[in-house]
C-alpha cells in the first residue's frame, strides 16, 4: 500500500500555500504585535568570534504567537552576586513569508531582538527553530524562536521608537544606578549597599571557625 497521491503530496504547491495561508491567518488571530530589532555588528573579536560592539537601528513591526501560554519560561528572578537576576524566556512563533515580507531577510538570527510593547521589554534570540511543525505538505511555514530577557551592555540603541529606546538611554554602571530603582529592562536588578548590610551581618560570630 502507497500514500494517497491526491491527499498526501508533497509536491502540490497550492495546498501548500493554503496552510502557509491559514497559518499566518492565525498567528493574527491569536498572536500580539512585536517589534523586530536586527543587531548590527560594529567591531568583532576575531579570535574569541564574538561582537565587541554592536548596534540596533532598525524596526519592524510583525505578529508573533505566544507559545509560552503560561508566562515566562526559564529560571525566573535568582539572586546573584550582582543582585537580583531575572531571565526570563519567552518561546513565539512567526510565519516565514511574513517575516520576509516585513524585515527582507529570510530568517531570524541569534542575537536579534523583539520587543513585546505588552509587557514593555526586550528579548534576544537566542535559538531559531526551522523545523516545526515538522514538513507540513513537504514545507516548512513558520519560525520558532526561543528567547531570553535582553542584558542591556552598552549597545548602541537608536531604532527611533521611542517605548525601545527609552529603556536604554540611561542604563549605564555607576553607583547612582545601584542606589536608585532597579530598571527590569536590563535583566538585572541591583541590591543597594544598604539592604546587602541588613543582610548579611559579618560581626556575628562565624559558626565553622575553630574559635567558634
Amino acid at each position: 500500500m502507497v500514500t494517497n497521491s491526491y491527499i498526501n503530496t508533497t509536491t502540490y504547491t497550492q495546498e501548500q500555500d493554503l496552510i502557509g495561508s491559514l497559518v499566518i491567518e492565525s498567528i493574527q488571530m491569536h498572536g500580539q504585535d512585536f517589534i523586530y530589532v536586527p543587531r548590527t555588528l560594529v567591531k568583532v573579536d576575531t579570535i574569541f568570534n564574538e561582537d565587541v560592539l554592536s548596534s540596533f537601528t532598525e524596526a519592524h513591526t510583525i505578529e508573533m504567537h505566544i507559545d509560552s501560554v503560561d508566562g515566562f519560561e526559564g529560571e525566573g528572578e535568582m539572586l546573584s552576586q550582582f543582585g537580583l537576576q531575572v531571565n526570563d524566556q519567552l518561546i513565539t512563533t512567526v510565519s516565514k513569508s511574513r517575516f520576509l515580507t516585513e524585515t527582507g531577510t529570510e530568517r531570524p538570527k541569534v542575537g536579534d531582538l523583539i520587543y513585546l510593547p505588552l509587557v514593555d521589554k526586550a528579548f534576544e534570540i537566542k535559538f531559531v527553530e526551522d523545523e516545526v511543525p515538522f514538513f507540513q505538505l513537504g514545507k516548512m511555514h513558520v519560525f520558532q524562536l526561543t528567547t531570553e530577557l535582553f542584558v542591556y551592555s552598552h549597545e548602541t540603541i537608536n531604532t527611533g521608537v521611542a517605548e525601545i529606546d527609552d529603556n536604554f538611554t540611561n542604563n549605564s554602571i555607576s553607583d547612582e544606578t545601584v542606589d536608585n530603582a532597579p530598571n527590569v529592562s536590563t535583566g538585572i536588578i541591583p541590591i543597594s549597599q544598604t539592604v546587602a548590610d541588613t543582610v548579611i551581618d559579618f560581626t556575628q560570630t562565624n559558626p565553622f571557625s575553630e574559635d567558634y
